[in-house]
């Protein structure tokens, strides 16, 4: 249980949202990390194809047969925001996801560590 990621996931957006929106429905899923286990989860960020709005959100769920993902909006500093059909969905290395990983345990209670370099 925990966070998950996925090398290179992307997708867009099946249908507008508004900033209050917590199901997202994207063209395709199958890039994403499977969250099957209860507490499993992945930080997303959704862009505009400029780049002028972007918001991480954390999605608890996605169901592979609608291609909707279930989402907490407006994580990691980011301000919930409305997107268009079209609009970009991108599995990227957040700072949160990072300070999320950092702050899982492995079963001994040993804080986990990510050595760089």
């Amino acid at each position: 249980m925990g966070i998950k990621f996925a090398n290179n996931a992307s997708a867009l957006l099946d249908g507008a949202i508004t900033n209050s929106a917590t199901s997202i429905t994207l063209d395709d899923v199958s890039e994403f990390p499977a969250l099957t286990v209860a507490g499993n989860y992945a930080f997303l960020t959704l862009a505009n194809s400029a780049a002028t709005k972007i918001e991480v959100i954390k999605v608890t769920a996605i169901n592979t047969s609608t291609k909707v993902l279930t989402a907490v909006r407006g994580q990691d500093n980011t301000s919930a925001q409305a997107f268009d059909t079209g609009d970009i969905c991108e599995l990227r290395l957040t700072a949160g996801a990072i300070d999320a990983k950092l702050a899982e345990s492995v079963p001994d209670g040993v804080p986990m560590a990510i050595a760089l370099g």
